[in-house]
C-alpha cells in the first residue's frame, strides 16, 4: 500500500507541471479510492516530496463504512469511493496541496456515511479569504462547498477550524480549462450518487405517471413575452411538476381571513411557458396593512422523488414535499415553482381589512405585482379542553445524553426546544415518551436515567403541553431478561413467559409510578408494547402484560383497532385505545366512553407521509372537521420526523422518510402536510369557539340573541351533515379544496354576529 502511495504520489507530481486537476478522496489505507483520485489518510503529513497532506497528524482519525450492491436489505445510504470513507478532526487543521501558481476551482466534500447518531458537527472550511461553514447531524448526508482560490508562491490550503469535530471525505482543485472535463467526469456522477444508487439497484426502480391534468389555457401576450404564468389554487390541491393551470386561476388576486394570533397561507405558482434555466425569481412582500411584512414566512414548495408508502420499494414519483426557504429559484421550461406563504397575525392586530404586495422579480428586470387582501376577525379563537392534538416524536433530548461533545450536547437541546415550539404553534401539545431500562438487577432496583425524562418533562411544561403522557415501558427488555431472547416486531413469535415476568412487570410500573407521583408530573399511560399481531400467543401475551400493569393501579394505552374481535379478550384491562382509522365509529365510541371510561385516541398515518407524501386535503379534514364528527379524544399519527438515510433522500435506506425535515442547525422545516394539521385544528378551533357562543346565546334572556343562537346552529349542523364521514380521510370522497374556506367562513360569519348581540 506504500508502494501504491507512493506511486500515486508521484504521478500526481507529473500531472502537476501540466496543471491537471489535483484530486484528493480521504479516507483510511484500504478504503476505495475514486479512480484518478490519490488516496489520503491521517497519517498523510505534507513534504514538498509529497506535493499535499496535512499540515498536523494531531486530532485526526479516518474511518470508513461501505455500504454495497448485493447485500440483501437496503442500507441506510448507498456509498461509493468518495462516500463510504471519511477523515475526521477534532482540532484545527490544514489540508495542504502544492499547486502551480494560477486560479482555481476548489470543491471540498463534507459528510459521513457511518451513523453516529448522536454526534453534531459543527465547523468552517477556509479557502484564502472565503470560509464556508458545515452542520451535520449524525451522517448518512453530504456537503460539497465551492470555493475560487489563486496560488501564487506558497502552496493552496484548505483549512479546517472546528468548534468539535469536522469531518470530509474529498478535496478536488482545477483550473478554469479543466472546468468543463471536471463536472462532466467527476462532478455529476458523484453529485447524482448523493441522492441516487449504484446504476445496477437504480435499473430496478420505475417513475409513476403524475396525476392527470387538463390543457393549457389561452396565455396572454404579456405573460408570452414574460416566459411565465403566475396562478393560484387552494393549499389543499397538489400542484405538481407539470400541473397547468386553469384560466380562472391565472393572474391572482391573493385573499385570505384569519384571528389575531393564527397564521393563514397563501400561496401561488409560476409556470414557466420555455426553457428560463438562466433566469432566476425572487419573491418579497409588503407589509400588509398592521402586518409586518416580517410576520409573513416565504417559503417554496420542494419536489422530491418518493415511494408510493414506505416500504414499497421501486416505484416512485416526484411528489411536492418540503417548504424550504430559498434566495432564488431558477425556472425550466413547463415546471412548476409553488411558493408558500404563511402570515402570522399578531395577538391584538387590529381587526380590519387590509391590503399588500407580493412581487416576483425576474432575472432580465422582468416582474409581476400580486395583490393581497386579509382581512382580520375580531375573535379569539377557543381551545376545547377536552380535545388533545399530539404526535409520535423521536426526541433529541436521547441524543443529547448521549453525545460527548458540548457542542453536540447543545444541538440536540436546541432541536429538542425548537421542535417543540413549532408543534405547538400548529396546535400539537403532547408527545409520547419512553422510560428505558434492563430488567430489574438482583437486588430487584431498575436503573431508569430519571435526570432525562425530568429533562424532557421540563420542556413539556415550558412549551404548555397537556396530559396524559402515553408512555412507553421497557417491556422488551424484561422479556429477554426471563426468554433469553428479543421479542419479534409487532410480537411476532412470542412465548409465554413464567409468572415473575409478570410480576417483574408490576414492580417496574409501580417505581415508575411512585417517582411520577413524588415529582408531580402529570399522569401516564403506560403503553407496554406497539401494535401487537392478533394471532392468539400475541393477544395472549399483551392480555399478561396489561393485567401486571393494572395490578399497579394505572390505566393503560395500547395501539390496536378494538373493532377487531381477535382483541376481545384485552377489552377488560385497555383503558386507552389508540388505532389508526376513526374506528369504531362515533355512537360506539360515545357510548363505550359513557359506560366504561374508555378513551378513544387515533393515529392517522395515512396523512402523515408514512403511506403518502401528499394527501393534503385529507389531512386538513381529519385534523378539523372529520376530528369534530369522530367522537375521538386525541389525534396522535406517528411521527413528528422520520429519517433512516439521507434525510432528504427518501428512496434510500429500508424505510422511505417522511414528514417534517430539518435545516443543518437543527430548525424545523415543514412539509405541507404539516400546515395542513395547523389549518385543521384552526378549524376545528373556529368550531369550538361557535358551538360555545350557541351555548351562552341559548343561555340569554334576550329572544332576538336566541334566534341568533338557532340560526348559527342550524348553518353548524349543515356543515356537519356534508362531512362523508369515513375511517380514514385520505385523498377521495373529500370536499373540493375551496369548500374549507367557505365552511370556516360560514362559521366565522356566525361567530361575528353572536359575539356583537351577547356583549351588547
Amino acid at each position: 500500500m506504500k508502494i501504491f502511495t507512493t506511486f500515486l504520489a508521484m504521478a500526481l507530481a507529473a500531472m502537476n507541471a501540466h496543471g491537471a486537476p489535483l484530486l484528493f478522496d480521504m479516507g483510511t489505507d484500504k478504503s476505495e479510492v475514486w479512480s484518478g483520485f490519490t488516496r489520503v489518510t491521517a497519517a498523510s503529513i505534507y513534504s514538498d516530496a509529497a506535493g499535499f497532506g496535512w499540515k498536523s497528524k494531531e486530532g485526526l482519525k479516518a474511518s470508513a463504512k461501505a455500504f454495497k450492491s448485493g447485500e440483501g436489505e437496503p442500507p441506510p445510504i448507498w456509498t461509493n469511493a468518495i462516500t463510504e470513507d471519511v477523515i475526521a478532526g477534532d482540532g484545527e487543521n490544514a489540508f495542504v496541496i502544492k499547486a502551480e501558481p494560477g486560479d482555481y476551482h476548489v470543491y471540498v466534500v463534507c459528510g459521513a456515511s457511518d451513523a453516529l447518531r448522536e454526534q453534531f458537527h459543527d465547523f468552517t472550511v477556509a479557502v484564502g479569504d472565503q470560509t464556508q461553514r458545515v452542520q451535520i447531524e449524525g451522517a448518512y448526508q453530504f456537503v460539497p462547498l465551492r470555493f475560487k482560490a489563486k496560488v501564487g508562491t506558497g502552496p493552496l490550503e484548505v483549512k479546517f477550524a472546528p468548534r468539535n469535530r469536522f469531518i470530509v471525505n474529498a478535496i478536488l482543485a482545477w483550473r478554469d480549462a479543466d472546468d468543463a472535463t471536471v463536472k462532466q467526469d467527476i462532478l455529476d456522477p458523484f453529485e447524482d450518487w448523493t441522492w441516487k444508487m449504484p446504476p445496477e439497484e437504480w435499473a430496478k426502480w420505475k417513475e409513476e405517471p403524475e396525476p392527470p391534468t387538463g390543457e393549457m389555457p389561452a396565455v396572454s401576450d404579456a405573460d408570452k413575452a414574460r416566459g411565465f404564468v403566475v396562478y393560484s389554487r387552494p393549499f389543499t390541491e397538489n400542484i405538481y411538476r407539470h400541473t397547468k393551470p386553469r384560466a380562472e386561476e391565472m393572474n391572482p388576486e391573493l385573499r385570505a381571513f384569519a384571528t389575531g394570533g393564527e397564521n393563514e397561507p397563501l400561496n401561488f405558482a409560476i409556470y414557466p411557458l420555455r426553457d428560463l434555466a438562466n433566469a432566476k425569481v425572487s419573491v418579497s412582500v409588503s407589509d400588509i396593512g398592521p402586518i409586518a411584512a416580517k410576520n409573513i414566512d416565504v417559503r417554496h414548495v420542494r419536489y422530491l422523488r418518493a415511494m408510493p408508502n414506505y416500504t414499497t420499494k421501486f416505484r416512485w414519483s416526484w411528489v411536492p414535499d418540503v417548504l424550504e426557504h430559498f434566495d432564488s429559484i431558477s425556472l425550466t421550461a413547463q415546471q412548476n415553482e409553488r411558493f408558500w406563504l404563511t402570515v402570522h397575525v399578531p395577538e391584538n392586530t387590529p381587526a380590519g381589512s387590509y391590503t399588500g404586495t407580493v412581487t416576483l422579480t425576474c432575472d432580465g428586470g422582468k416582474a409581476v405585482s400580486l395583490p393581497v387582501k386579509f382581512r382580520v376577525l375580531p375573535i379569539k379563537l377557543r381551545e376545547d379542553p377536552s380535545k388533545i392534538f399530539g404526535i409520535y416524536y423521536y426526541h433529541p433530548l436521547d441524543r443529547a445524553f448521549q453525545a460527548k461533545d458540548e457542542v453536540s450536547r447543545e444541538y440536540f437541546r436546541r432541536k429538542a426546544d425548537l421542535e417543540h415550539a413549532d408543534m405547538a404553534a400548529h396546535g400539537t401539545r403532547n408527545i409520547v415518551l419512553s422510560v428505558w431500562c434492563r430488567g430489574a438487577d438482583a437486588q430487584g432496583h431498575f436503573n431508569i436515567n430519571w435526570d432525562l425524562l425530568t429533562a424532557k418533562i421540563e420542556l413539556w411544561r415550558k412549551h404548555q403541553f397537556v396530559g396524559p403522557i402515553a408512555m412507553e415501558i421497557s417491556v422488551g427488555e424484561v422479556y429477554e431478561k426471563y426468554m433469553k431472547e428479543r421479542v419479534g416486531s409487532h410480537l411476532k413469535g412470542v412465548k409465554d413467559p413464567p409468572p415473575e415476568f409478570e410480576q417483574e412487570i408490576t414492580a417496574l410500573v409501580k417505581t415508575i409510578e411512585a417517582e411520577r407521583q413524588k415529582r408531580g408530573w402529570p399522569e401516564f399511560l403506560y403503553y407496554p408494547y406497539d401494535e401487537p399481531q392478533t394471532d392468539p400467543a400475541a393477544v395472549n401475551f399483551m392480555v399478561k402484560v396489561l393485567k401486571a400493569c393494572k395490578a399497579a393501579g394505572v390505566r393503560t394505552y395500547v395501539t390496536a383497532d378494538p373493532t377487531h374481535d381477535h382483541y376481545d379478550p384485552m377489552r377488560p384491562y385497555v383503558d386507552v385505545w389508540c388505532t389508526q382509522p376513526f374506528a369504531p365509529d362515533r355512537e360506539t365510541v360515545l357510548a363505550d366512553t359513557k359506560k366504561r371510561g374508555v378513551e378513544y385516541w387515533c393515529y392517522p398515518n395515512h396523512v402523515g407521509g408514512e403511506n403518502d407524501h401528499t394527501p393534503v386535503s385529507g389531512a386538513r379534514m381529519t385534523y378539523g372537521f372529520g376530528f369534530w364528527r369522530s367522537g375521538f379524544r386525541v389525534l396522535i399519527p406517528w411521527i413528528y420526523s422520520n429519517s433512516s438515510g439521507d434525510r432528504f433522500n427518501y428512496l434510500d435506506a429500508g424505510y422511505m422518510d417522511f414528514f417534517n425535515r430539518q435545516e443543518p442547525d437543527g430548525t424545523p422545516m415543514p412539509v405541507a402536510l404539516w400546515e395542513a394539521y395547523r389549518e385543521g385544528y384552526d378549524d376545528y378551533r373556529y368550531i369550538f369557539t361557535l358551538e360555545e357562543l350557541i351555548k351562552e346565546a341559548r343561555q340569554s334572556g334576550k329572544a332576538q340573541v336566541k334566534d341568533l343562537a338557532e340560526a348559527a346552529d342550524k348553518d353548524l349542523q349543515s356543515i356537519w351533515s356534508a362531512i362523508r364521514v369515513q375511517p380514514k380521510y385520505k385523498d377521495e370522497n373529500l370536499w373540493s379544496p375551496g369548500e374549507y374556506d367557505v365552511y370556516r367562513w360560514m362559521i366565522a360569519r356566525q361567530i361575528l354576529a353572536l359575539q356583537e348581540k351577547i356583549t351588547k
